[in-house]
């Protein structure tokens, strides 16, 4: 598949964005099974660059990402 779209896991996940050869590549948003989220940048079926996570809790976080390390995470603080 290239282009948009959205894609369901029996899981619970869902993928909405960007694919390249059947891979989740460019800008989407993945939603974990227990209701994390994040929005961003991917490479290949990982979170790769610039993106924003939302925890379980709904605590907001927004930083560089390679694949499941995200070194420099920074809150998102809303005052």
């Amino acid at each position: 598949m290239n282009g948009t779209g959205r894609l369901e896991h029996p899981s619970g996940a869902v993928y909405e964005g960007e694919f390249m050869d059947n891979m989740f590549h460019g800008r989407g948003v993945y939603i974990f099974p227990n209701g994390a989220k994040y929005t961003g940048n991917f490479n290949q079926n990982k979170m790769e660059g610039e993106g924003e996570y939302v925890d379980e809790q709904n605590l907001n976080w927004k930083g560089t990402f390679y694949n499941k390390a995200a070194p420099g995470l920074k809150p998102v603080l809303h005052l």
